[in-house]
């Protein structure tokens, strides 16, 4: 059987080959039975049934990493543009629906806070989406929904499984394996004004403060990788932050404000450069610090969970191995905070991310790791 696989993750370890930071290999659905209709004319991608549910089928490799380049210039409403229609629901339109839902029990509350607790109408809203996202597990009154996906740019296009195609193979987008992950060790639990510090915290930069006679206001930045580039025969790892804001009188729910985030970092290869929209090339910024004022859920604006910042070069290969993957890198520090809190109240974290890229040779297949996806292909 010509089979195909396709994996998605963010690093690796194969055959016997340790990787650094984080491996993960998402698992694969057999395609055995797979029925798609063929493509009409042009068309880059199409809405298909799979296992029961809807979901969308890209026509080719090639089409998905271009539509995946283009789609980090837009807004997670744009992304969810593209593909909506035919009964498809995306991962995107779920949140929307979870967070209207979260954010009625939590003002209906604090309407009248002489009410009882609502403990059953968060049970029931847990239960409701804790198949396909995930919630703060240190702090009682926050229940907002948060992405099990690794990137925000893959949830216009996944369904609630986490599901979708490539030609004729079915691929899973990276998930975080556990809540401290993505949540870090919970500076919630304790007192009104903290933030994480560098000396104990690495990839995540938090900031929650205590709007004095107000609302407790909290911000969070985790760097990721995105994708792999190819410019003038030359690989780079693309990257940029995934961005969390919340407010809380006594229930937390998400909330839009101007985070800012103080950035002094370096990258493997030629080093870190930053994207300049307005030239339409890269900049270098290795080892430069930048400030950078990203508008949360401003729904009017692009990019608005971070998207495409930058990226990083290849560090040369070691010629004196038989299987060399060329590494990515990206280190440095971050302080961030908001416009509702001082900056004396940034949390501050160490950066250290480290990808490789792998190519195989085993019996009839190349197994080719790319940025944050893998591809099984016979020979």
């Amino acid at each position: 059987m010509d089979k195909k696989t396709v994996l998605l993750a963010s690093a690796c370890t194969l055959l016997m080959i340790s990787c650094s930071n984080d491996a993960e290999l998402i698992n694969v659905a057999e395609t055995t039975g797979l029925q798609t209709k063929a493509f009409v004319g042009e068309a880059d991608f199409q809405i298909v049934d799979y296992a029961g549910d809807k979901c969308i089928q890209f026509k080719n490799d090639s089409v998905f990493n271009a539509m995946l380049w283009e789609m980090n210039d837009m807004s997670e409403e744009e992304r969810n543009n593209i593909f909506s229609g035919a009964g498809f629901v995306s991962q995107w339109q779920l949140m929307q629906e979870a967070d209207q839902e979260q954010e009625l029990i939590v003002d209906n509350y604090e309407k009248d806070l002489s009410q009882p607790w609502p403990a059953h109408q968060i049970k029931e809203f847990k239960q409701k989406y804790d198949d396909v996202f995930m919630f703060e597990p240190y702090d009682s009154t926050d229940f907002i929904a948060h992405y099990k996906l690794k990137g925000s740019t893959y949830s216009s296009f996944v369904n609630r499984r986490g599901v979708f195609l490539i030609g004729d193979s079915v691929a899973y987008a990276p998930v975080y394996k556990a809540l401290e992950e993505y949540f870090g060790s919970g500076i919630s639990l304790y007192g009104n004004n903290e933030a994480t510090n560098e000396k104990n915290d690495i990839n995540l930069a938090e900031s929650k403060y205590q709007i004095p006679g107000g609302d407790y206001v909290k911000v969070r930045a985790i760097p990721r990788f995105i994708e792999l580039q190819t410019i003038e025969n030359k690989n780079y790892l693309s990257l940029g932050f995934d961005y969390l804001s919340q407010k809380k009188k006594v229930l937390w729910k998400k909330h839009r404000t101007m985070i800012i985030l103080r950035l002094t970092a370096s990258g493997s290869g030629s080093g870190f450069e930053v994207y300049n929209v307005s030239i339409k090339n890269y900049q270098n910024k290795n080892g430069v610090t930048i400030l950078l004022h990203t508008d949360v859920y401003n729904k009017l604006l692009a990019k608005d969970q971070g998207g495409m910042l930058g990226h990083v070069g290849e560090n040369p290969r070691n010629s004196v191995t038989i299987v060399t993957p060329p590494r990515f890198e990206f280190s440095g520090r971050m302080e961030i905070w908001s416009d509702e809190m001082p900056e004396s109240n940034k949390g501050t974290a160490k950066i250290s991310f480290k990808r490789r890229l792998v190519i195989i040779y085993e019996k009839n297949f190349i197994f080719t790791v790319i940025g944050f996806y893998f591809y099984f292909r016979p020979n």
